[in-house]
């Protein structure tokens, strides 16, 4: 910052909130009046900065809109009393008249990014308004002129907590501990019975159609024999779940507009009947509802006892012939590499005409806190597009620190060869660019009618359950405001928002915020799953040279932490799967058809 130049300081209290307005001012253009306001100039290291008397000051009206608003709840704890704190804090910055929408975008998020560093994030008041004016006087941040820092004491009910329902590991459902968790820990207060029986329904689906013993569930759980016996009985009683003569249970899939065949050998298929399209899921509400998409459809599944079952659903999507698999376990772990690798090598060497896979389901966006248009919402679909790189998806397999502590990432990449889907896709955005037409809206609706007897609800959740937290550091979270639209349009109106971008995954992603934004601003990632680097490769390994990923967004991690959009995000994904695939022959499709 040039020397005439000062950062001015000066506190309004509105109501319940306090407003500090932050500007650099020259000193040529200082009045009497504006002298006599000053309560402190700084000296030293602080030179440069200045703090007013509490003054009623400019009001906010008066400087217009700002162009960049950020705001989050600052959860805080007490150390010594263990008293929860929480802080709604808003930064609304305006910008000099050279500045465009991407400067000013960019640099509002540059100057929040570095606000908030867990490192050095400031814990006090006090502290947090010095580093806001500080930031000011360094030249990366010169386009803003005036930031205005409204902040205001909350109740508790405001404070954001942690996940409701327990996270999947390696596929099977897991809670975490207290001192994993996020915020405030909200207490369940459903019978010990009722939880059980969640817990036993989850397992059996991410392990689908994988059969699981008795004993198998009982470790998973982590509850005594009786008490899981008696829910797999409730669960019977449903008809949710299948006991088997080897004495172990799978999922029952309820779909009446499906025919299901148990058979003891996959049927062979001459080559023109076979599928040329392959879907493949990984949770049981991708796999409903990509099945939901199709006509025609008849499932084969092979139960193997003590081994990895298949479970295929071969119809059609308009004219092409397809077959969806889920895979009955993901991560990392090497269990779930060999069992998700080999579901995938064994589908593609059953289906041998296939020519296209998708990936489908649900994955974590990464949130952009200024940019309305990079910001995924909960519920908007990924698609992968490989326009700017040529690779869709980052697999990082080691994180390492250097002496200095720079980070560097080892990754795996992949891209698919065959340019047939990336055209396809540079189509459709043409399309939509040119009439707007999103004929998943329809097939969304469609889905919505064929799910509607599912133990899942695949309607869209309340919009106020779309929370947005990250973790500074030291037991500190804050909860962040989605960024608003620039001329405040809705876009969205309860439907999903499309984006294109790049996928990524990595063990300690899920639960480093920090790892996994980094990792994203280095890789250009736009969204991240739980770890599909080992299917990668087994589609790769199986010649096909067309893929692509479709993941509805379910959390802001990697698509497992917030089970209640999964249902709504896979559905969404599932029909713009469809939309995808309808548009091979035709991608121009009259808005009539659809009606």
């Amino acid at each position: 910052m040039a020397d005439e130049e000062e950062v001015i300081m000066t506190p309004t209290k509105k109501g319940k909130a306090t407003h500090i307005r932050i500007e650099r001012k020259s000193k040529l253009n200082f009045g009497n009046g504006e002298l006599e306001q000053r309560h402190h100039v700084g000296g030293g290291e602080h030179r440069g900065l200045v703090i007013n008397k509490s003054s009623q000051g400019e009001n906010e009206e008066d400087l217009g809109k700002p162009q960049v608003q950020l705001g989050f709840n600052c959860f805080l704890v007490d150390t010594k009393t263990g008293k929860h704190a929480v802080e709604s804090r808003k930064l609304k910055f305006w910008y000099v008249d050279t500045a465009d929408y991407l400067d000013q975008v960019t640099t509002g998020f540059n100057f929040f990014r570095e606000l908030l560093k867990p490192e050095n994030f400031p814990k006090d008041y006090v502290g947090f308004i010095r580093k806001c004016m500080k930031q000011m006087q360094k030249p990366e941040y010169s386009l803003a002129r005036k930031i205005n820092l409204e902040i205001e004491l909350l109740d508790d009910e405001s404070a954001p907590h942690s996940p409701d329902s327990p996270i999947a590991e390696n596929g099977y459902g897991k809670g975490l501990t207290a001192d994993e968790l996020m915020g405030l820990t909200r207490h369940d207060p459903r019978p010990w019975e009722e939880i059980v029986r969640e817990k036993l329904l989850h397992v059996l689906e991410s392990a689908y159609p994988n059969i699981l013993s008795v004993e198998d569930l009982v470790r998973i759980v982590d509850a005594d024999e009786a008490c899981v016996l008696e829910q797999l009985a409730e669960l019977q009683r449903k008809d949710l779940i299948r006991s088997l003569e080897s004495g172990g249970f799978v999922r029952h899939v309820l779909d009446i507009k499906t025919e299901v065949q148990e058979v003891k050998q996959m049927m062979t298929v001459s080559a023109n009947q076979q599928p040329t399209i392959a879907i493949i899921t990984a949770n049981y509400c991708e796999k409903l509802a990509v099945d939901a998409m199709m006509e025609n459809k008849t499932t084969y599944v092979k139960f193997k006892t003590g081994g990895e079952s298949n479970a295929y659903t071969i119809g059609y999507i308009g004219e092409h012939k397809c077959v969806s698999t889920k895979l009955p376990m993901i991560g990392h772990d090497r269990s779930a590499q060999i069992s998700s690798g080999n579901t995938t090598t064994r589908l593609l060497g059953t289906f041998q005409q296939i020519e296209h896979v998708f990936i489908v389901g649900v994955a974590g966006g990464v949130p952009h806190f200024t940019d309305y248009y990079k910001h995924p919402r909960l519920g908007d679909v990924m698609i992968s597009d490989c326009s700017r790189t040529g690779d869709i998806y980052y697999y990082c397999d080691k994180i390492l620190q250097e002496k200095d502590g720079t980070i560097t990432y080892n990754t795996k990449a992949f891209r698919p060869r065959d340019g047939f889907l990336q055209n396809v896709l540079d189509t459709i955005k043409e399309q939509r660019l040119m009439r707007k037409f999103e004929p998943w809206r329809k097939y969304i609706r469609d889905g919505l009618e064929l799910l509607a007897t599912q133990e899942a609800d695949y309607n869209r959740p309340p919009p106020e359950t779309d929370r947005l937290t990250m973790v500074i550091g030291e037991g500190n979270v804050i909860e962040m405001q989605h960024p608003h639209h620039p001329e405040g349009i809705d876009e969205r109106q309860g439907m999903p928002k499309i984006h294109y971008g790049v996928f990524g995954a990595g063990k300690r992603f899920s639960k480093a915020d920090d790892l996994r934004l980094d990792f994203a601003g280095r890789y250009n990632v736009n969204s991240f799953d739980s770890e599909f680097d080992q299917v990668l490769e087994g589609v790769v390994g199986s010649v096909k040279e067309s893929f692509m990923f479709i993941r509805g967004m379910s959390d802001y991690s990697d698509g497992m932490q917030k089970q209640e959009w999964q249902p709504y995000a896979a559905l969404a994904a599932a029909a713009v799967m469809k939309s995808i695939i309808l548009s091979f022959s035709s991608p121009y499709i009259s808005e009539d058809e659809l009606e």
